[in-house]
Protein backbone atom coordinates (compact mmCIF):
# COMPACT_ATOMS: atom_id res chain seq x y z
CA UNK A 1 0.00 0.00 0.00
CA UNK A 2 1.05 3.56 -0.80
CA UNK A 3 0.90 5.42 3.22
CA UNK A 4 1.05 9.05 4.25
CA UNK A 5 1.80 9.69 7.98
CA UNK A 6 0.68 12.97 9.10
CA UNK A 7 2.26 14.37 12.51
CA UNK A 8 0.53 16.91 14.22
CA UNK A 9 1.89 19.23 16.60
CA UNK A 10 3.31 22.64 17.25
CA UNK A 11 6.04 21.61 19.50
CA UNK A 12 7.68 19.20 16.23
CA UNK A 13 7.28 22.40 14.25
CA UNK A 14 9.12 24.61 16.92
CA UNK A 15 11.96 21.88 16.64
CA UNK A 16 10.86 21.16 20.68
CA UNK A 17 10.26 17.57 20.22
CA UNK A 18 11.88 15.28 17.70
CA UNK A 19 9.54 13.44 15.63
CA UNK A 20 10.11 9.61 16.49
CA UNK A 21 7.23 8.64 16.00
CA UNK A 22 7.33 9.42 11.98
CA UNK A 23 10.33 7.46 11.30
CA UNK A 24 9.03 4.85 13.87
CA UNK A 25 5.89 4.04 11.73
CA UNK A 26 7.83 4.57 8.75
CA UNK A 27 10.22 1.55 9.42
CA UNK A 28 7.88 -0.90 10.60
CA UNK A 29 5.77 -0.29 7.66
CA UNK A 30 8.52 -0.53 5.38
CA UNK A 31 10.04 -3.64 6.66
CA UNK A 32 6.86 -5.53 5.77
CA UNK A 33 6.95 -4.18 2.14
CA UNK A 34 4.37 -1.28 2.42
CA UNK A 35 5.59 2.19 1.01
CA UNK A 36 5.35 5.50 2.71
CA UNK A 37 5.00 8.11 0.25
CA UNK A 38 5.05 11.21 2.83
CA UNK A 39 5.74 12.56 5.87
CA UNK A 40 3.54 15.54 7.06
CA UNK A 41 3.95 17.70 9.89
CA UNK A 42 1.31 19.95 10.59
CA UNK A 43 0.15 22.80 13.42
CA UNK A 44 -2.66 21.98 16.08
CA UNK A 45 -5.09 23.74 13.76
CA UNK A 46 -8.51 22.30 12.94
CA UNK A 47 -8.76 23.99 9.82
CA UNK A 48 -4.89 22.53 8.34
CA UNK A 49 -5.53 19.11 9.80
CA UNK A 50 -8.61 18.46 7.99
CA UNK A 51 -7.00 19.64 4.23
CA UNK A 52 -4.54 17.50 4.51
CA UNK A 53 -6.30 14.66 5.88
CA UNK A 54 -9.17 14.88 3.18
CA UNK A 55 -6.12 15.55 0.70
CA UNK A 56 -4.28 12.32 1.75
CA UNK A 57 -7.01 10.22 2.30
CA UNK A 58 -7.61 10.68 -1.44
CA UNK A 59 -4.15 10.45 -2.90
CA UNK A 60 -2.65 7.37 -0.89
CA UNK A 61 -3.89 3.91 0.40
CA UNK A 62 -4.35 4.45 4.31
CA UNK A 63 -3.25 7.67 6.15
CA UNK A 64 -1.84 7.41 9.21
CA UNK A 65 -2.54 9.83 11.89
CA UNK A 66 -0.42 11.15 15.04
CA UNK A 67 -0.94 13.75 17.83
CA UNK A 68 -3.09 15.91 19.67
CA UNK A 69 -5.88 13.20 21.33
CA UNK A 70 -5.77 14.43 24.90
CA UNK A 71 -7.72 17.08 26.91
CA UNK A 72 -5.88 20.22 25.95
CA UNK A 73 -6.89 23.25 24.35
CA UNK A 74 -4.57 22.98 21.44
CA UNK A 75 -5.75 18.70 21.37
CA UNK A 76 -8.12 19.03 18.26
CA UNK A 77 -7.06 16.34 16.22
CA UNK A 78 -10.43 14.69 16.19
CA UNK A 79 -12.09 17.69 15.11
CA UNK A 80 -10.14 17.98 12.05
CA UNK A 81 -10.83 14.31 11.21
CA UNK A 82 -14.44 14.73 11.92
CA UNK A 83 -14.35 18.06 9.61
CA UNK A 84 -11.85 16.45 6.93
CA UNK A 85 -14.86 13.37 6.47
CA UNK A 86 -17.58 15.60 6.98
CA UNK A 87 -18.75 13.55 9.73
CA UNK A 88 -19.62 14.32 13.37
CA UNK A 89 -17.91 14.10 16.82
CA UNK A 90 -19.67 11.63 18.75
CA UNK A 91 -18.79 10.23 22.47
CA UNK A 92 -17.86 6.57 22.49
CA UNK A 93 -19.77 5.17 25.05
CA UNK A 94 -17.53 2.55 26.08
CA UNK A 95 -14.58 5.16 26.03
CA UNK A 96 -16.09 7.42 28.28
CA UNK A 97 -17.39 4.64 30.65
CA UNK A 98 -13.62 3.37 31.06
CA UNK A 99 -12.27 6.97 31.48
CA UNK A 100 -15.13 7.73 33.81
CA UNK A 101 -13.32 4.72 35.72
CA UNK A 102 -10.40 6.55 36.08
CA UNK A 103 -11.12 10.45 36.49
CA UNK A 104 -14.30 12.62 37.70
CA UNK A 105 -13.30 15.44 34.65
CA UNK A 106 -16.07 15.77 33.28
CA UNK A 107 -14.73 17.89 30.50
CA UNK A 108 -11.70 15.57 30.10
CA UNK A 109 -13.69 12.64 29.50
CA UNK A 110 -15.90 13.77 27.11
CA UNK A 111 -13.69 15.49 25.34
CA UNK A 112 -10.69 12.65 24.61
CA UNK A 113 -13.96 10.07 24.65
CA UNK A 114 -15.75 12.30 21.13
CA UNK A 115 -14.25 10.78 17.68
CA UNK A 116 -15.69 11.10 14.25
CA UNK A 117 -19.04 8.77 14.02
CA UNK A 118 -18.40 5.56 13.13
CA UNK A 119 -15.15 5.39 13.99
CA UNK A 120 -13.51 1.78 15.28
CA UNK A 121 -11.98 1.67 18.61
CA UNK A 122 -7.79 0.63 19.11
CA UNK A 123 -7.22 0.45 22.77
CA UNK A 124 -4.58 2.26 24.52
CA UNK A 125 -2.84 0.44 27.41
CA UNK A 126 -0.84 2.92 28.80
CA UNK A 127 -2.53 6.07 28.72
CA UNK A 128 -5.74 7.58 28.37
CA UNK A 129 -6.46 8.42 24.71
CA UNK A 130 -7.37 5.06 22.48
CA UNK A 131 -6.19 5.38 18.90
CA UNK A 132 -9.31 5.00 16.27
CA UNK A 133 -9.97 4.43 12.38
CA UNK A 134 -11.82 5.83 10.02
CA UNK A 135 -12.36 5.06 6.58
CA UNK A 136 -8.71 4.57 5.39
CA UNK A 137 -7.30 6.85 7.91
CA UNK A 138 -5.97 5.54 11.64
CA UNK A 139 -5.35 7.90 14.24
CA UNK A 140 -2.93 7.33 17.34
CA UNK A 141 -2.16 9.64 20.26
CA UNK A 142 1.18 11.48 20.01
CA UNK A 143 3.14 10.12 23.24
CA UNK A 144 5.67 7.96 21.74
CA UNK A 145 4.85 5.08 24.01
CA UNK A 146 1.07 5.59 23.35
CA UNK A 147 1.43 5.44 19.63
CA UNK A 148 3.76 2.67 19.46
CA UNK A 149 1.12 0.48 21.77
CA UNK A 150 -1.60 1.38 19.30
CA UNK A 151 0.18 1.41 15.89
CA UNK A 152 1.52 -2.62 17.05
CA UNK A 153 -2.35 -3.20 17.37
CA UNK A 154 -2.88 -1.61 14.03
CA UNK A 155 0.20 -2.81 12.66
CA UNK A 156 -1.41 -6.71 12.66
CA UNK A 157 -4.09 -6.11 9.76
CA UNK A 158 -1.39 -4.83 7.36
CA UNK A 159 -0.57 -7.74 4.89
CA UNK A 160 3.34 -8.13 4.57
CA UNK A 161 4.36 -8.27 1.61
CA UNK A 162 8.16 -9.72 0.02
CA UNK A 163 10.71 -6.72 0.69
CA UNK A 164 14.38 -7.18 0.97
CA UNK A 165 17.16 -5.26 1.95
CA UNK A 166 20.87 -5.03 1.94
CA UNK A 167 23.77 -2.84 2.92
CA UNK A 168 27.29 -2.14 2.02
CA UNK A 169 29.96 0.12 3.55
CA UNK A 170 32.50 1.52 1.67
CA UNK A 171 35.32 3.90 3.54
CA UNK A 172 35.88 7.29 2.15
CA UNK A 173 33.45 9.68 0.36
CA UNK A 174 30.25 9.63 -1.75
CA UNK A 175 32.44 11.48 -4.69
CA UNK A 176 34.70 8.73 -4.73
CA UNK A 177 32.29 5.91 -5.95
CA UNK A 178 29.54 7.96 -7.83
CA UNK A 179 30.38 6.48 -11.07
CA UNK A 180 29.97 2.72 -10.14
CA UNK A 181 26.89 3.58 -8.41
CA UNK A 182 25.55 5.47 -10.76
CA UNK A 183 26.19 2.45 -12.60
CA UNK A 184 24.53 0.12 -10.45
CA UNK A 185 21.36 2.35 -10.34
CA UNK A 186 20.95 2.06 -14.51
CA UNK A 187 21.51 -1.77 -14.64
CA UNK A 188 18.96 -2.11 -11.87
CA UNK A 189 16.17 0.32 -12.36
CA UNK A 190 13.91 -2.47 -9.98
CA UNK A 191 16.07 -1.94 -7.16
CA UNK A 192 15.77 0.71 -4.60
CA UNK A 193 19.24 2.31 -4.32
CA UNK A 194 19.87 4.83 -1.52
CA UNK A 195 23.40 6.26 -1.02
CA UNK A 196 24.05 7.95 2.79
CA UNK A 197 26.89 9.62 3.87
CA UNK A 198 28.80 9.25 7.35
CA UNK A 199 31.54 10.60 9.39
CA UNK A 200 34.59 9.14 6.98
CA UNK A 201 32.82 6.21 5.23
CA UNK A 202 29.45 5.61 3.38
CA UNK A 203 26.52 3.09 3.40
CA UNK A 204 24.72 2.39 0.17
CA UNK A 205 21.32 0.53 0.83
CA UNK A 206 20.09 -1.83 -1.74
CA UNK A 207 16.13 -3.18 -0.86
CA UNK A 208 13.47 -3.94 -3.15
CA UNK A 209 10.72 -6.92 -3.43
CA UNK A 210 12.48 -9.37 -5.63
CA UNK A 211 15.53 -10.71 -3.41
CA UNK A 212 17.32 -12.22 -6.39
CA UNK A 213 17.55 -8.64 -8.56
CA UNK A 214 18.44 -7.00 -4.61
CA UNK A 215 21.86 -9.83 -4.17
CA UNK A 216 22.59 -9.26 -7.91
CA UNK A 217 22.93 -5.50 -7.36
CA UNK A 218 24.91 -5.74 -4.55
CA UNK A 219 27.16 -8.38 -6.24
CA UNK A 220 27.21 -6.06 -8.89
CA UNK A 221 27.94 -2.97 -7.08
CA UNK A 222 30.67 -4.65 -5.04
CA UNK A 223 32.29 -5.88 -8.59
CA UNK A 224 32.94 -2.48 -9.57
CA UNK A 225 34.32 -1.79 -6.76
CA UNK A 226 36.65 -4.47 -6.18
CA UNK A 227 39.55 -4.24 -3.19
CA UNK A 228 37.69 -0.75 -2.30
CA UNK A 229 34.71 -2.62 -0.37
Amino acid sequence: MRIAIISVGNELLKGDTVNTNASYIAKKLTEIGHEVRRIIVIPDNVGEIADEVRKASQLYDFVIVTGGLGATHDDVTNEGIAKALERKLCVNEEVYEYLKGISDNEFAVRKISSVPEGAEIVWNDVGAAPAYIVENIAVMPGVPEEMRNTFEKILKRFERLEYFQEEVRVDGYEVQILEELNKVVEEFPDVEIGSYPKLGYVIVRFSGKNKVRVKKAVERFRELLGKRV
